[in-house]
């Protein structure tokens, strides 16, 4: 028999953070039934990120406690002014492939502020709680580490972030879903870009990362990937991608598909979306007078938010069970250390907050480039 989760058994507190990403209701259910079932350990859902914690350390202690204690599962999620909600096996069923995260998620700039993080800090120490796990991703985990070295609490970051732009594991949470959205996004276009002789520039997600672009476009089979560089696309860079494709249609290509991260700066700096800012490049370069393709349509769209949401593939349900079981063998050690969870040469584990990068980021880069430059073949039929 499960009895009703206590803050007398300790509990392990868990939030969400910054972007959400697929794969974070996949961990909640996870980390929960893992800690009620194999640790006996209560799991307190905290809504709404950091947010959550900062107002819950605003409140009334006892009240706020004797709420929570009442009020748990579902109907805690749905009290309107609950911030802290203990969790049990029905709040989390049903829950493991789908997108966004049911505690919510919210970025806190009030969190920056060192009085503020100890007045949190304080108020999990009067509730007892043994650990606090920290999920999403860069700007997340450094506020996961600041706890850690400002506390003597547990502090388990996991990576959670469709970006993929975190050094210290080879994967995050949400990347796998994010890549099979773009995928299943670029087979849509490549059907109107058949049919008309288009080329379809599609921008994505991904920050100042281009890890999202280039992993969709190998497996997409995309014609083109332009991805941030440290110097930036000019209207004669832009011009030479429009002449190379003007070649590949030369050479018999009925249409292309180009992704461009939305993180690529261009020279000189113009305030809009990067889609179209090379579209209207690519269009000043085929209808030139005496061009041999004035007619050919360019048609630029911008993904967005679409990439977050979506059934979470089964590969980042497994991750998230693998992050899930490594973050509670760490906290109920002993001896355990706070860090974060990782993905590294394909096992799962715990690494300091400060690991040092997988692999050189640069050298993975080119390796994209060149292999997607290999599979794609452009002016090659």
């Amino acid at each position: 028999m499960i009895k009703n989760p206590s803050f007398a058994d300790r509990p392990v507190a868990v939030l969400f953070s910054g972007g959400d990403a697929p794969g974070m209701n996949a961990f909640l259910r996870a980390v929960t039934r893992i800690s009620l079932s194999r640790h006996h350990v209560p799991v307190l859902g905290v809504r709404y990120g950091y947010a959550g914690l900062v107002a819950a350390a605003k409140m009334d202690f006892e009240p706020m406690r004797a709420q929570v204690e009442t009020r748990i599962g579902r109907w805690g999620m749905i009290t309107d002014g609950q911030p802290l909600v203990l969790m049990d096996h029905s709040a989390v069923s049903g829950i493991v492939g789908t997108g966004g995260t049911i505690l919510g998620s919210a970025r806190c700039l009030e969190f920056h502020k060192a009085e503020v993080r100890a007045d949190v800090i304080a108020m999990l120490k009067k509730l007892g709680v043994r650990a606090l796990i920290v999920c999403g991703g860069d700007g997340s985990l450094t506020g996961a580490d600041l706890l850690a070295k400002e506390s003597d609490l547990r502090i388990i970051g996991v990576p959670a972030t469709i970006d993929n732009d975190l050094d210290f594991t080879q994967m995050a949470l949400g990347v796998d879903t994010a890549v099979n959205t773009l995928v299943w996004a670029v087979d849509h276009f490549k059907d109107t870009a058949r049919a008309h002789r288009r080329v379809m520039i599609l921008e994505t997600m991904g920050r100042g990362s281009g890890e999202l672009a280039r992993l969709a476009a190998i497996a997409s089979g995309a014609e083109m990937v332009i991805t941030p560089d440290p110097k930036p696309l000019t209207q004669a860079d832009m011009k030479v991608l429009a002449a190379s494709i003007e070649r590949g249609m030369k050479a018999g290509r009925s249409h292309a598909i180009v992704l461009i991260a939305e993180g690529v700066k261009v020279e000189p700096e113009i305030k809009r979306n990067r889609a179209y800012v090379l579209a209207d490049a690519f269009k000043e370069h085929f209808e030139r007078e005496g061009g041999p393709f004035q007619d050919l349509e360019i048609r630029p769209s911008v993904l967005g938010h679409l990439q977050r949401g979506g059934h979470t593939s089964p590969q980042d349900c497994i991750l998230a069970a693998r992050f899930a079981d490594a973050a509670m063998k760490e906290i109920m050690r002993p001896d355990g250390a706070n860090g974060v969870t990782a993905l590294r040469g394909g096992h799962v584990g715990i690494v300091p907050f400060d690991a040092p990068p997988v692999e050189d980021s640069e050298e993975r880069s080119e390796a994209y480039l060149h292999l997607h430059e290999s599979l794609s073949s452009w002016e090659e039929l």
